[in-house]
């Protein structure tokens, strides 16, 4: 009997979707080491986690969209992203005391974006990947209007501190991931807003009959993620020094594909956010194993794509009740 349990603790911790995603994560590692020795050096790996924070911060607001249901799904943030950029390195003009007011601005920015998407969504049940699609199209040309196609501006020294300075050899900026990992995690699991985000996503109608306004909830989460999103933005001017358009792009479907194989299922009500940092670390390796092998960019392509349909389709099936 006691060896039948142990077995069932073993099968259920292995099945564990967030289990899972660490060890791909864990044997990339390793199958990069074994064709290039070195690629588990502390060094390698804190550029590694390092290159995965941007793609974290964005993944987050996508993360709080999908749990939140209604086959939500935000193809916005790139683009959101990229807006969040250009109006850092345009207010921040280089100059530390303006970072307070760019960040306030940046924030708001984002929570404005994200709010007509979430209104569109909730009170004119306008499908979400149509309007976050149209949405990324009005931004992108937002950002094209204030930059006129070529964007200025610079990071100040003390953002730029924040994205390539370290202590004890791990970036400030992998701290401050872990720190907003944490953060998040009790929000999710310990606060109101969390279980109401769970409950929406897991049975609208039963939220709507305890008195919830699902609608206005889930409006305001598109704002906060459109938001996070804006702030990403902001966070990687510190890592690129200076501002060019459409650096968001690529973040889109890996911020999808990081939420699902972590274990967020996209018909909404489950998952959390660790399980999308191991997804971004899964993804941020895979590009880095590429890059290594030298794979041309079409190549990059089609191996990206395929590893991520055979993760997604093996381990991040949403579960099923018996």
């Amino acid at each position: 009997m006691e060896q039948l349990l142990k077995r069932n603790k073993v099968k259920i911790f292995f099945s564990n979707k967030i289990v899972i995603a660490c060890l791909v994560a864990i044997i990339m590692f390793i199958f990069g080491e074994i064709i290039f020795p070195g690629f588990m050096s502390f060094s390698h790996i804190m550029s590694i986690l390092r290159l995965s924070v941007f793609l974290g911060i964005v993944s987050l607001g996508q993360t709080l969209v999908i749990i939140a249901g209604k086959e939500g799904i935000d193809l916005s943030v790139g683009s959101v992203l990229s807006i969040g950029v250009v109006i850092s390195a345009y207010f921040l003009r280089g100059e530390n005391r303006n970072i307070p007011l760019t960040l306030v601005i940046v924030l708001v920015a984002g929570f404005i974006i994200g709010l007509i998407s979430g209104a569109s969504i909730s009170y004119l049940r306008v499908p979400p990947l149509i309007m976050t699609l149209a949405m990324a199209s009005v931004v992108q040309g937002l950002s094209l209007i204030i930059t006129k196609g070529f964007p200025i501006g610079n990071a100040p020294p003390m953002l730029e501190v924040l994205g390539s300075g370290k202590i004890f050899n791990i970036p400030y900026i992998i701290i401050f991931w872990i720190i907003l990992a944490c953060i998040v995690l009790l929000i999710l699991k310990r606060t109101k807003w969390g279980t109401i985000l769970y409950g929406i996503g897991t049975n609208n109608l039963a939220a709507e009959l305890s008195g919830i306004d699902t609608k206005r909830f889930r409006m305001w989460v598109y704002a906060i993620a459109a938001s996070i999103s804006c702030f990403a933005g902001f966070l990687l001017l510190s890592y690129t020094g200076t501002p060019y358009l459409n650096l968001g792009a690529p973040y889109m479907m890996p911020s999808i594909a990081a939420a699902t194989i972590g274990g967020v299922s996209l018909a909404g009500g489950e998952g959390n956010y660790f399980g999308t940092v191991a997804g971004c670390i899964v993804l941020t390796t895979l590009t880095s194993i590429l890059v290594a092998l030298q794979a041309g960019e079409s190549i990059r392509q089609i191996v990206y794509g395929v590893v991520i349909v055979i993760l997604i389709i093996a381990y991040a099936r949403p579960s099923r009740e018996l």
